[in-house]
């Protein structure tokens, strides 16, 4: 516009003078309502300021020094009409409008016109300073960098109020330097730029930005791909601090919060379940959902030929198969998965464990849910943990965001489960975080360019495993739900040519399955918290006819004083259990989770010969030397067998710590072995 109006250029061909030019321009100014050339500007406004002199007799003298001298022979100008006021200092500064600044200067040629108002003038709330240097360093972004006065002007005004309110006068003015050193204030426009880039959201604090799906993530590597888009290469030698900068800048109160809306997309539609069940099918443009599936939602009760597949007949025998014949239990629980935001979880409180012998096919469960939920150009799974060890997982503040729903998480499902326990033990710390997740409640995670922030993780927990977990949380115990498969996969289900890798890409059989997870998830948004009792109840568990030996066998240890696995060597498994289940008073028990649960501490069962007579199931180590030779010293010293668990001289039936016997001998001699060892580490009753 400049040049085509004052440089007179040719345009098109054509070569307007200067005089039609400007005409032009008032014609289409006095239709949009400017009648005269000042109305064409932003008006200015002139004012010179001064102490009042009755109220500033109670201020310090250097003080009013100081402000007199930031505004001696000063005309400044402000772009709106200022009135009297109270500066941070307490002083009243009185502001005298100037109406014609050009017959001012005349008279008064000893001053000066400035364009910025001087810090000198400034109220404060509160007495609240860092609050007060971060709005002047927001209202002075580009004139801190470039006017030494004004960076010098601000410095001083911050150690007189340091040393007035008894502060530190270097934490402030050092937070003014490292604004314009480190150039923050650059960044902060950054954090802007970013903050307003259609592709981006701030969801409870935390960036996301669109992936590839057209779905919000905050993934760090499409995050960071964002900013780093408005991140000028040439001016930060660090692009790891920026980065972290724009993120804390987003902390800031002045960028509001979005809300994801619940929802799956797949390539060609997005699905909601509204509150009254209904499932809503649209457009993937629709909303801002943050996850993503990679099959589309068929009703199959109206498509009749699905329904009457093979494929689906052999999802429902697969399921029935996993569940242990619990199918609807199971259903409900996948149909927890498209329902992390609803707070469902806190009415059922409960999380599942899967338990399996090897084999039974857990891991192929949890392999058809990565295929439909996760995101196909990412290494890392929305159904599975990036940890398996559940007491890390729980507790790490690393691993915790990690696992954060906003990067798409669906589920806390532990395949393997794993525990950093020789017992196999979750611990009370994990036991209590389980309690909260259930609950909804958030935790505290720490991500490289964000420390110690609140995190959501999805409520659904489940615990793939082939034994039972001891559980040290009674609490804990009580809110946990079991599935128990006895069979083998291929025992039970017609997988085509028993190839469950095939089976699992099978378009089919990926469609049938969301189908019932989506399904099952409509009709659990509608139930009472009364009805999901009943479905997730005590009676409708396995748990029931295992009982509580996970939670109990470690307080059973403790009050016989057995101090770890070593004791246990020579006992006849059978006689131990009627032992624990007396102590214990757990009539219904059962014997083959007793088991799995001794075998969880690194030792084994056999048949033994001993003295002319054959012991089954007597717990061994594997060691032939220490075997044999714990149970003779047994015998020789306590007259005792492997199916006598008491001492004869005393006849006390439920005392069993003689099995301690000789430990500091067989460590010494055994302990050197790495798998020896740990027989010889003592159990942590505490945790």
């Amino acid at each position: 516009m400049q040049e085509f109006v004052f440089k007179n250029q040719s345009l098109n061909g054509n070569v307007k003078s200067l005089n039609k030019i400007s005409k032009k321009l008032d014609e289409i100014l006095e239709d949009a309502g400017f009648t005269d050339v000042n109305s064409k500007l932003t008006k200015e406004h002139y004012y010179t300021f001064s102490l009042d002199k009755e109220t500033s007799k109670d201020i310090k003298s250097y003080i009013n020094d100081f402000t007199k001298a930031s505004l001696f022979n000063q005309v400044f100008i402000s772009k709106s009409k200022l009135g009297d006021r109270i500066n941070l200092f307490g002083q009243t500064i009185l502001a005298n409008e100037i109406d014609d600044i050009d017959d001012f200067l005349k008279l008064h040629s000893n001053f000066s016109l400035v364009d910025t108002l001087p810090i000198t003038i400034a109220t404060i709330n509160d007495d609240k300073i860092e609050e007060w240097l971060d709005n002047i360093l927001d209202k002075n972004k580009d004139n801190l960098i470039s006017n030494t006065y004004l960076y010098n002007e601000l410095a001083m005004v911050l150690q007189i109020w340091a040393v007035e309110h008894n502060m530190d006068p270097n934490k402030l003015v050092k937070k003014l330097y490292n604004a314009v050193k480190y150039n923050t204030l650059r960044k902060q426009i950054v954090a802007e730029k970013v903050y307003n880039d259609p592709r981006s959201l701030l969801v409870d604090s935390q960036l996301m930005v669109l992936n590839d799906h057209h779905i919000y993530t905050a993934e760090p590597t499409i995050v960071n791909g964002l900013i780093d888009q408005f991140l000028p290469d040439s001016k930060f030698d660090n692009i790891m601090n920026a980065r972290k900068n724009v993120h804390a800048q987003l902390m800031d109160s002045k960028f509001e919060n979005d809300k994801l809306d619940d929802g799956f997309k797949s390539p060609n539609q997005s699905i909601t379940i509204q509150s009254d069940g209904n499932i809503q099918i649209a457009s993937p443009l629709v909303g801002k959902m943050e996850n993503y599936v990679n099959v589309d939602y068929i009703d199959i009760d109206k498509d009749s030929k699905l329904k009457a597949s093979e494929e689906y007949k052999q999802v429902i025998q697969f399921l029935t198969h996993i569940s242990g014949g619990k199918l609807e239990q199971l259903l409900y629980m996948l149909g927890f998965i498209p329902l992390q935001n609803t707070g469902i979880m806190a009415k059922v409180r409960r999380f599942f464990i899967l338990l399996g012998v090897p084999g039974a096919g857990k891991t192929v469960l949890v392999s058809l849910l990565e295929k439909i939920f996760n995101n196909t150009q990412s290494n890392t799974s929305s159904i599975l943990t990036s940890e398996s060890n559940v007491n890390k997982a729980l507790t790490d503040p690393n691993l915790i965001d990690a696992n954060d729903t906003k990067k798409g998480q669906l589920t806390l499902w532990f395949d393997d489960f794993q525990t950093d326990s020789q017992n196999n033990a979750i611990s009370s710390k994990a036991g209590t975080a389980i309690n909260g997740i259930i609950s909804g409640k958030t935790m505290s995670g720490a991500a490289k360019f964000q420390q110690y922030h609140d995190v959501k993780l999805p409520s659904l927990i489940v615990i793939a495993t082939n034994a039972l977990p001891q559980i040290r949380q009674l609490g804990t115990a009580d809110r946990m739900f079991v599935f128990d498969c006895n069979n083998k996969l291929y025992d039970g289900v017609n997988i085509p040519n028993d190839d469950a890798a095939t089976w699992i890409n099978n378009k089919k059989v990926q469609k049938v399955m969301f189908y019932l997870i989506i399904k099952y998830a409509s009709k659990l948004v509608t139930m009472s918290k009364q009805d999901l009792g009943l479905i997730f109840s005590q009676e409708n568990s396995a748990q029931s006819s295992l009982s509580n030996i996970n939670s109990s066998l470690l307080e059973f240890l403790e009050a016989q004083h057995i101090t770890c696995p070593f004791d246990l060597i020579g006992m006849g498994t059978s006689n131990l259990f009627e032992t624990y289940k007396n102590h214990t008073h757990l009539v219904a028990a059962s014997y083959r989770t007793f088991k799995d649960q001794i075998k969880s501490l690194g030792l084994k069962f056999q048949r033994k010969h001993f003295q002319g007579n054959y012991y089954s199931n007597v717990i061994v180590s594997g060691n032939k030397a220490l075997d044999n030779g714990k149970m003779k010293d047994m015998l020789v010293k306590y007259a005792v067998l492997p199916d006598k668990l008491f001492n004869y001289e005393t006849s006390d039936t439920y005392t069993l710590d003689h099995w301690h016997e000789n430990f500091v001998i067989y460590r010494e001699e055994q302990g050197k072995n790495k798998q020896n060892s740990k027989l010889f580490v003592p159990f942590n009753f505490n945790d």
